[in-house]
């Protein structure tokens, strides 16, 4: 790894908001987040999704989608 305080990300599995759309993300501890939790307003209600990161091989990192977060208290890692 590098001095940079982030990389970029792409994220994979569940359409709309991660059909191959690449953000930036923090580095947490010096290391790739190992979850990423997305946000997006969908049909006037506001869907999070968790990603699980991939493979590591370079930049953009992969994240495929694991599942859709129903708690309404549970904040997003990545607004939108």
């Amino acid at each position: 790894m590098n001095e940079k305080s982030t990389y970029r990300a792409i994220f994979y599995g569940a359409n709309p908001i991660a059909s191959g759309t690449e953000r930036e993300l923090a580095f947490v501890d010096g290391d790739y987040q190992q979850t990423v939790t997305l946000e997006v307003d969908e049909e006037d209600a506001i869907v999070r999704r968790v990603f699980k990161l991939g493979h590591v091989t370079e930049e953009p990192i992969a994240y495929q989608y694991v599942e859709d977060v129903h708690d309404d208290a549970a904040e997003p890692d990545v607004p939108n």
